[in-house]
């Protein structure tokens, strides 16, 4: 009785770990940098590395936390920093919030994807100069 409870605990243990080595249906596959990145992806790059910038970690960027990074970087950014502040500042009020980064960066998605099947891949990306 003992050695049919063991190996029914054995066998229980064993199905359970390999459902949970299985990739849930729904979720993304494997990551392959042929396919390139979908919209969620890239906007959740794009709203980290700006939010690099925020120095005090109140969840935004303010003018004068943008103007430090990029000044502590030069020519790594943007040629015109403070007017890309102001282009992705929607509301004008000289912070940057996730959802004003994310709107701009939706819009920027939206150029890339050249195909406009919903996948940015190295090949639609413009080339950047070393």
């Amino acid at each position: 009785m003992t050695k049919a409870i063991a190996c029914l605990t054995l066998c229980t243990l064993l199905a359970g770990s390999a459902a949970s080595a299985q990739t849930p249906v729904g979720t993304n596959p494997p990551k392959d940098p042929s396919l390139g990145v979908d919209l969620s992806t890239f906007l959740a790059r794009n709203r980290t590395r700006i939010m690099l910038a925020d120095a005090d970690h109140d969840g935004r960027v303010s003018r004068a936390e943008w103007a430090a990074w990029w000044d502590a970087r030069p020519g790594k950014g943007p040629y015109d920093p403070a007017g890309r502040f102001r282009a992705i500042d929607a509301d004008g009020d000289g912070f940057l919030t996730d959802e004003e980064i994310d709107a701009t960066s939706t819009k920027r998605f939206a150029r890339l994807d050249a195909d406009h099947d919903g996948r940015v891949v190295r090949a639609e990306r413009p080339c950047r100069a070393k």
